[in-house]
């Protein structure tokens, strides 16, 4: 239930602070004295745009604080849906800076816009002056019958599904979309992948075979080289023959220390030339000066190249990739077909589900229908309507949709002895207004919403018509916190609470104020909206002939 509502520093609006009882509340007063900027600035406090220009001051911030005592059977609802550790009491407070910007607190902690369009649903509905107008709109029909047959956990539960329906069809679509250009492309794929293949590319291969041609290429010159200085080594009185001179010569006065490691030092060089001279020769040996081979080393290298540029990759490993890339694409589309059926599998599974669902629904929507039908009748006999009849017409859907299997359309006639038919074309203005009325009172008998308020829905009636609109909006009390601002004296007079809007022109600017009236108070205000300023006494002899009624 609302309890409170503090407005600073909007439109028109200094300060005000508001303490909301129970019941049905009535706001009247004279046109622009700020009613309908004070619904404004509940419903920006309620997740509603707006910019700087609100700002009565344009260098203080405005300030919009909104709280509800919550009900025990919503408290669940709430924590469920936003993060919150005491939901029995919700302080919505929202700020407009000077620069324009905005900022928003529940519970004094900082929050988004989209965490109070979450619950705001849950705690309030404001219905304006032109929103009967929704009524001819078929899915608002439909909401509204759902809403009066409790169907909204069902609905809920089978629109989730549903949407995982479109999902699994649109992911169907893509991949049959994607299998198709696969399969364009299988051919050229296939192709890249046999010429990866037959080459039979290793990993660093080609830093192994750059080494190689580079060696390859020099075989002559190498085998050449080596043949010499191993010719220089081993010839007589070569290298080798000279070193074994030395030793001899030497090896009679080793007994001079020096001379003695000398020898030394000359027995380990002797002893690693021929080693050089042995492994020279095995070089040149083994050597490969085959120009076949040459010529195999560098067509493989070329081959390498040629494709690296080709397949734009900077080595052998992104070239590797590349193949398993192609090897991955080409399993992709041997097992496209595969996952198509899979999806087939699902989409027929679930349809099935939301199919048995959407039979269900439709099933208790037809049963409420003819209680809503049956009820909504009377009602609009209380409202000046005799020979008013309300008929729900059902067409069954060929095709699943998120609303289910039914399109229905509101039928409706006030004229004697006529049928009823489409909404939009049979009924004015005032008759949609009061079906509206009609309809919402129904609906919120089985709705668990706390607080619901009505702005001028009662334009263009008056008399016995606007008594029994205000009789129905105080019925709805009974469940309901319910506000309504009014410029009927009979609908305020149905009302438990009355609030009074005016100017304050006292100051500088003009400032709106809001007034709880006492009961001779309330006498007056309803005998001037019945005959003017000064009321008549006859105006105030009625004023408290309708409270009393």
């Amino acid at each position: 239930m609302l309890t409170q509502l503090h407005i600073k520093n909007y439109a028109i609006i200094d300060t005000l602070d508001i303490q909301w009882p129970p019941d049905f509340i009535a706001i009247t007063g004279e046109t622009g004295a700020g009613k309908s900027i004070m619904i404004g600035a509940l419903q920006f406090v309620l997740g509603a745009r707006t910019d700087a220009k609100v700002l009565r001051n344009a260098e203080e911030k405005c300030v919009v604080e909104v709280c509800f005592d919550i009900p025990l059977s919503l408290q669940e609802k709430i924590t469920a849906s936003i993060d919150i550790d005491d939901p029995k009491q919700i302080i919505i407070r929202r700020e407009i800076l000077p620069n324009g910007k905005s900022r928003t607190f529940i519970n004094d902690t900082p929050a988004l816009v989209t965490d109070i369009n979450q619950i705001a649903p849950m705690l309030i509905s404001i219905h304006q002056q032109f929103d009967h107008l929704d009524i001819i709109d078929p899915i608002f029909q439909l909401n509204s019958l759902d809403a009066f047959a409790e169907l909204q956990t069902e609905v809920k539960k089978y629109q989730t599904q549903f949407k995982q329906y479109e999902q699994l069809k649109r992911n169907k679509k893509e991949l049959q979309e994607l299998h198709i250009k696969a399969q364009q492309e299988q051919d050229f794929l296939q192709f890249q992948w046999e010429e990866l293949q037959q080459i039979d590319l290793k990993e660093n291969e080609f830093g192994t075979l750059e080494e190689e041609l580079k060696i390859a290429s020099k075989s002559e010159e190498i085998l050449n080289q080596t043949n010499h200085a191993s010719t220089i080594l081993n010839n007589e009185k070569g290298v080798i023959d000279s070193v074994q001179d030395i030793l001899q010569l030497l090896r009679s006065v080793r007994i001079n220390p020096i001379v003695n490691t000398l020898y030394d030092r000359l027995e380990l060089i002797q002893t690693e030339i021929k080693d050089i001279a042995l492994e020279l020769e095995s070089i040149s040996e083994h050597i490969d000066t085959d120009p076949k081979k040459l010529l195999a080393l560098q067509q493989r290298f070329d081959l390498i190249i040629r494709l690296m540029k080709k397949h734009r990759v900077q080595s052998d490993h992104e070239l590797i990739q590349f193949k398993h890339e192609i090897e991955s694409k080409l399993n992709s589309i041997s097992h496209g077909e595969d996952q198509i059926n899979q999806l087939d599998v699902e989409i027929k599974a679930i349809h099935q589900e939301l199919k048995s669902q959407a039979l269900n629904i439709s099933k208790t929507r037809k049963q409420k229908s003819l209680e809503l039908v049956k009820r909504t009748s009377p009602l609009l006999r209380l409202l000046g309507m005799e020979f008013a009849q309300f008929d729900i017409k059902f067409e069954e859907t060929t095709e699943l949709n998120q609303l289910g299997i039914d399109a229905i359309e509101f039928q409706f006639t006030s004229n004697k002895g006529s049928s009823p038919k489409a909404l939009k074309n049979q009924a004015s203005g005032g008759e949609i207004s009061r079906l509206n009325l009609v309809i919402k009172s129904l609906v919120a008998q089985k709705a668990e919403l706390p607080t619901m308020i009505f702005d001028e829905i009662d334009t263009g009636v008056s008399g016995q018509v606007a008594l029994q609109m205000g009789n129905i909006l105080r019925d709805m009390s009974v469940h309901h916190q319910v506000i309504t601002i009014t410029h009927s004296p009979q609908v305020a007079s149905r009302a438990k609470h009355h609030f009074f809007v005016y100017k304050d022109s006292t100051s500088k600017l003009t400032n709106t104020k809001l007034k709880k009236l006492e009961a001779d108070e309330r006498y007056v205000e309803i005998a001037k909206m019945l005959s003017g300023d000064p009321p008549s006494s006859a105006a105030l002899i009625n004023a408290k002939e309708l409270i009393q009624l």
